[in-house]
This record gives C-alpha cells, sequence and structure tokens, in this order.
C-alpha cells in the first residue's frame, strides 16, 4: 500500500485531469546522456567483422578537396592528353552545351552591335572570340571541374592598338594558378588559395604570376611568387557537389580508375593482337648424338684472342648455330636435317572483350552524367524512340549545364561589359530605362539536334494551335530569341514589299503604310484606288 501511495503521489494531474510523467533519458555506460543509436542504422556492430568495405573518414570536403586537389588535377590532365576516352566527355559537352557560342538576349541593337564588335576580341590572349573562350572555360571547368577567369582591364592606347570598342578582356587561368595551400600566409583565413572575411566571403585570391610547372624559362625566378587579386576581379566557375567546398571536384573523378584499367587491358590486347599477326616460327632440331655433346661440352671461348679453343688450347671450330631465314615469295626454306618448324601464336581475346569495354564504357557514362550512346556514338540495337528518350534526358542535363556556366562565367561578364560601356561613353541607356534594367540578361544556345525534323515541326505546331506553347516558346527551344525573329520577318517583308516581289499584307492600315513604307497620303490613296479596282474586277470575273 506504501509503494502504491508513492506512486499516486507522483503522478499529477493537471485541471482538465491529464496525467504527466517525468520523461527519462536512458544513461548509457562510456557516453553518458547519449541514447543507442536504432539497431537498423547501427551499422557499426553489423560491419564489425568486415574489413572489406571501405568506410568514409568524415572529413570536411573542403579539406580533403584541398588535400587531393592537385593529384587529382595532374592525373586528369594525363589522362585527358594522352587517352581519347578521358578527353571525349569534354568534347561531347563542350559540342552541345557551347555549340557556337550562347548569345546574350537583349533588345538594344545598339548595345547588341557594340557586344559583337567586343566579343570578336574578348580573348586577353588575343587567340580567339568568345565561343572560343567559353569553349576554353567549359573544358577547364567540366575536365578539372573549376576554371578561374581573369577580368583584364586595358588603357585606351591598348584600346587602340587591340581595337577594343570597351576596355577589358578575359583571361582563362588554369586550376594550378591558384594554390591550394599557402602555408607561408598567415593572420587571414585563407582556404584553397581563397581569402574569406568574417562573414564568410570571398574577397581576394592568391594567384601565381607564372604557372608553377612552367620550365620555358629556367631562369625565372618569379614561378612560385604569387599576388593578391581582388575577387571583384576573378570569376571562379566551380562544380561543388557538396557544400561548402572551395574548390571543384572534376567530372572525371569518379572514373579516373576504371580509364586507368581499361587502357591497360586495351594495351594488353593490342599486344596479343600484335603477336598473333606476326607468327613466329620455331625450329626443332633432332637430339644429339653422345659423340656431339662430348664434342660440344669441349669447346670454349677465350676472350683474349676471340677465338673457340678445347681443353687442350687447341683451336676448333665454332659451334653450329641452326636457325631458318625467313622465306622470300616462291622460295622454299633449307632446314637442318631432322629439324621441322613448329607454329605458335597466342590465344585470342574470347567472347569476354567487347563487354567488358562497354561495361567501363557505361561506368565512364554514368560518372560524366553522359548516355553511353552520345558518349560514344553507339546506337546499336537502339530504337528511334528509346532514342529520343535518351535525347530528351540528355537535353535537360545541357539545359542544368548551360544555367549553371551561364550564372557563373557568362552573366558576370555582360554585367561587367555593361557598366564598362556605360562608363566609357560608348553606350547609354535609352531614355525611361536605367542601368540595371540591362543588366542579368538571359543566355541561349544552340538547340539539341532532331531525329526526324519534319516530325518535330508538326508537333510543335499542334502545340501552338491547342494552346499548349506560342510561338515564342518554341522559337526559345530553338535557341533563338523571338523578339529578334519577329524584327527580322518584318524587316524582310517590308523589303520584299518595297521590292516588289509581293503586295502589302492586307490588314495593314493606312498609318502602317506610312510608317513602314514611308509612304505619302497620295501614294496611300492611289494605292488604296486600285486595290478596290483590282478588287471589283476580280469579282466581276
Amino acid at each position: 500500500m506504501a509503494t502504491t501511495r508513492k506512486r499516486m503521489a507522483a503522478a499529477t494531474l493537471k485541471p482538465s485531469g491529464i496525467r504527466q510523467t517525468a520523461f527519462r533519458i536512458p544513461v548509457v555506460a562510456g557516453n553518458l546522456g547519449v541514447p543507442e543509436p536504432r539497431m537498423d542504422y547501427n551499422f557499426s556492430k553489423v560491419l564489425a567483422d568486415r574489413d572489406d568495405i571501405p568506410r568514409g573518414s568524415g572529413e570536411a570536403v573542403v579539406s580533403a578537396l584541398t588535400c587531393n586537389h592537385a593529384a587529382i588535377t595532374r592525373m586528369v590532365r594525363a589522362a585527358t592528353r594522352m587517352n581519347g576516352l578521358a578527353s571525349r566527355p569534354a568534347d561531347v559537352t563542350a559540342t552541345y552545351v557551347i555549340g557556337k557560342g550562347m548569345v546574350p538576349v537583349c533588345r538594344d541593337e545598339k548595345l547588341m552591335k557594340l557586344y559583337r564588335r567586343w566579343a570578336k576580341r574578348v580573348g586577353a590572349d588575343e587567340l580567339g572570340d568568345m565561343r572560343f573562350v567559353q569553349e576554353l572555360a567549359w573544358r577547364e571547368f567540366f575536365n578539372i571541374g573549376e576554371a578561374f577567369a581573369y577580368i583584364r582591364g586595358r588603357k585606351p592606347d591598348e584600346m587602340e592598338r587591340l581595337s577594343l570598342p570597351v576596355g577589358f578582356q578575359i583571361q582563362i587561368l588554369q586550376a594550378e594558378m591558384v594554390p591550394t595551400t599557402l602555408p607561408f600566409v598567415t593572420g587571414q583565413d585563407v582556404r584553397g588559395g581563397q581569402v574569406y572575411n568574417s562573414r564568410g566571403e570571398c574577397t581576394h585570391y592568391y594567384i601565381y604570376k607564372k604557372h608553377p610547372g612552367d620550365r620555358s624559362d629556367l631562369t625565372a625566378t618569379t614561378a612560385q611568387e604569387v599576388v593578391k587579386v581582388s575577387a571583384n576581379l576573378i570569376l571562379h566557375v566551380m562544380r561543388q557537389l557538396e557544400p561548402g567546398a572551395v574548390r571543384g571536384e572534376s567530372a572525371l573523378a569518379r572514373a579516373l580508375v576504371k580509364i586507368h584499367d581499361l587502357e591497360r587491358y586495351l594495351g594488353a590486347d593490342l599486344l596479343r593482337k600484335t603477336l598473333s599477326a606476326n607468327i613466329a616460327y620455331w625450329l626443332e632440331l633432332p637430339d644429339l648424338s653422345e659423340e656431339e655433346k662430348e664434342r660440344l661440352a669441349d669447346v670454349f671461348y677465350d676472350p683474349t684472342t676471340g677465338k673457340y679453343v678445347n681443353s687442350e688450347g687447341e683451336e676448333v671450330e665454332p659451334p653450329a648455330s641452326h636457325s631458318v631465314v625467313a622465306p622470300k615469295d616462291g622460295t622454299v626454306a633449307a632446314l637442318p636435317p631432322g629439324a621441322k618448324t613448329v607454329t605458335t601464336a597466342p590465344a585470342e581475346s574470347g567472347n569476354s572483350f567487347s563487354p567488358f569495354v562497354r561495361q567501363v564504357g557505361l561506368h565512364i557514362a554514368l560518372a560524366c552524367n553522359i548516355p553511353y550512346e552520345f558518349l560514344f556514338l553507339d546506337a546499336a540495337g537502339i530504337q528511334d524512340r528509346i532514342y529520343r528518350g535518351l535525347a530528351q534526358q540528355f537535353e535537360r542535363q545541357v539545359e542544368m549545364w548551360r544555367a549553371d556556366f551561364s550564372a557563373m562565367f557568362l552573366t558576370p561578364i555582360w554585367n561587367t561589359f555593361v557598366r564598362t560601356a556605360v562608363a566609357s561613353g560608348a553606350w547609354s541607356p535609352p531614355s525611361e530605362t536605367v542601368l540595371d534594367d540591362w543588366l542579368d540578361v538571359e543566355w541561349l544556345g544552340q538547340p539539341m539536334p532532331n531525329l526526324y525534323r519534319a516530325q518535330e515541326v508538326a508537333s510543335w505546331k499542334t502545340e501552338v494551335e491547342e494552346g499548349w506553347a506560342t510561338d515564342s516558346d518554341i522559337i526559345r527551344r530553338q535557341g533563338d530569341d523571338p523578339e529578334r525573329v519577329r524584327r527580322e520577318r518584318l524587316s524582310e517583308l517590308i523589303a520584299n514589299v518595297k521590292d516588289g516581289l509581293i503586295p502589302p499584307p492586307a490588314h495593314w492600315t493606312d498609318a502602317m503604310l506610312k510608317v513602314h513604307l514611308q509612304w505619302t497620303d497620295g501614294e496611300v490613296v492611289s494605292y488604296r484606288a486600285l486595290t478596290r479596282a483590282t478588287s471589283a474586277s476580280e469579282q466581276r470575273l
């Protein structure tokens, strides 16, 4: 009874009559106050005796990439230069993502004309136009995982020498130009060659004056010297696969080992094929007699005289060497008495070679997020509908790549171009607009190639007729600006009317005739009279 009363006293009743009891946290020996993990997530006990399963180190991505970034970069450089399988993903993605070059969507013709002039000379190394700079940055971004673009300002005399309408150019820097470790820099928050302030914002970059691996100038003293550059002049395009990463990760990182293994396998099979093609003939001689063996055992070579002698020092004939010279066409080889030839050839690869190569190719394609059929141009056994589904999936991936590349690389360059053009007086915003109205434009790339062009166009017409899409939507899918298409169509229509190739559209009003064709009132009246006379004669017929 006493125990029961104590339990009843320990429980309290709220005014609502609901009982409350104290919540107790189980105490685990050795880990005070921390409950044990759920049994279905307690992998440490399940895998206690499994040494073959890799376990993560728990290291932060910023330190893991910083420590291994240089090694991964060297491996990727070697693979992409010497191995076609490693260089193929960057070639394919550059073709689909960049193509002829992504272009900005801007409705001001004067600004676009200025941009096209500047884009032809945008490369700081004077090697290419904007399309070339885009491809160079993309290949560095895809292969290494990051690319650095240096916005280099140009003085008026340099602009005149380069015929540069806007005073800056873009220089693409390799990832090795930004050091991953700077042990001599103290008193700053430096991670991966980048300086961060107290708010976690990157303010400066440390950049080598010359490539640290450049051996072209042996007397250079600046190979390991770095300069501190403001982050406002550096564009860092990187693949941040995990939050917190400050350096990029190569798209080939997950496939480097497989690429190396496949290269070894292909080299071994190539050697086997080479030996099979160069068939070797072995000469099989009969066994020597006892007298011949004894005579041959008593022959020694004297290096001082360069002659063969016996055990008594007498000069003897050198031992005979039997070999067969490859016969020419139409001849017969002579063999020693009792000899015969034996042909040898290595075994073939077997039926497992092609499936192995395909499986490694699939691994590379999955690691780079590229369909196998697009990566290796192997569409054997693929129906057109399945191919279309793969193309649509890859098109979404290309759109994602374009969005990321535009946000990190193209849009900042455009904004710098517009601000510099306004500051130098090369362009000014039209009336009733401000500078911000012309920043952060959209970028368009080439459309994905169509498998059946007629079917694609018919489906677009159906979408527009049913109200599922607009003409502008279809034009954007083709990688073009709807406003530009409308202006071009109108200008061509006006030119054809002025040249007398076609009559003015029937829906054009008198005001439209005056605006588009610059007709006077008398010309408009004469045209309307001629139109009414023509219509009346057609009705009588």
